[in-house]
């Protein structure tokens, strides 16, 4: 058996996004001000975010059947190891409920979009993988993640308001940001498993990253200074996204897919 190198194991554990989520949770932390927030909120993000994740890896390598080849390493591990992961997944489930449980009520309602939103990926996950369904999906699962980042800290802010949260510039980037790097993924994989390089969807992404780059720089520049961290931060999340976009052609697709976590 080859041995696996040590960079790839946070992604074959699916513990990539639930690091991305808790750190992404920390700059909304800094950038709303927010005074206090409950120890058990960052756990709470991460170990959901580490559930949805599992299960979306579980499913997919379920519906794979045969195309045992085609499927990414992340995906051939969870299937190999299918029965601990389905365990530690509803091990994982019930702490969620836990934390959940020690939560004020009013951060259910506030969140409830997002179980919803969920709960939608799921269902185009399930209708099938015309490209109109991939590009939904990888919508809806960019906005989950990034409201579901940051619902929690948002709750906690002195001035909550339910559409102000919903139109956040903050959030509004940090999703856009979120899809792209997913849809980003989705392209480097279409790519190499059609063996005919890269299609112009991937010329789509690199104006979508430049155009999220200009658009972080208008609102660090028009906005409040204290939100200027986090804007930067955002431009070079996309920026690094890019690079790894044009650079990475030649790497191996697992590590194309690490960078990509890493860049955000």
């Amino acid at each position: 058996m080859t041995r696996r190198p040590f960079w790839l194991w946070p992604n074959l554990l699916s513990l990539d996004a639930p690091l991305v989520a808790v750190v992404w949770l920390w700059m909304f932390v800094k950038t709303w001000q927010v005074v206090w927030l409950p120890d058990t909120l960052p756990w709470l993000v991460g170990v959901v975010v580490w559930c949805v994740y599992v299960a979306d890896r579980l499913i997919d390598q379920r519906e794979s059947g045969a195309e045992w080849r085609r499927l990414s390493s992340r995906h051939q591990f969870h299937s190999r190891h299918k029965v601990l992961f389905g365990g530690a997944l509803v091990m994982a489930g019930l702490a969620a409920l836990v934390l959940l449980a020690l939560l004020p009520r009013g951060l259910w309602g506030l969140g409830t979009p997002v179980l919803l939103l969920v709960v939608l990926y799921f269902f185009l996950a399930w209708v099938g993988d015309s490209e109109l369904s991939v590009i939904l999906k990888n919508v809806v699962a960019g906005v989950a993640f990034a409201y579901g980042t940051s619902v929690g800290v948002y709750f906690y802010r002195p001035d909550v308001h339910v559409f102000r949260f919903i139109l956040s510039p903050e959030v509004l980037v940090f999703a856009l940001l979120c899809i792209l790097n997913i849809t980003a993924i989705d392209i480097w994989e279409s790519a190499r498993d059609r063996e005919s390089g890269y299609r112009p969807s991937d010329v789509v992404l690199t104006a979508l990253l430049f155009l999220l780059v200009l658009g972080t720089i208008i609102f660090a520049e028009r906005g409040d200074h204290h939100l200027d961290p986090f804007f930067w931060a955002a431009m070079a999340a996309a920026g690094s996204l890019q690079l790894v976009n044009l650079f990475g052609r030649g790497w191996s697709l697992d590590l194309q897919r690490v960078m990509a976590d890493v860049a955000m």
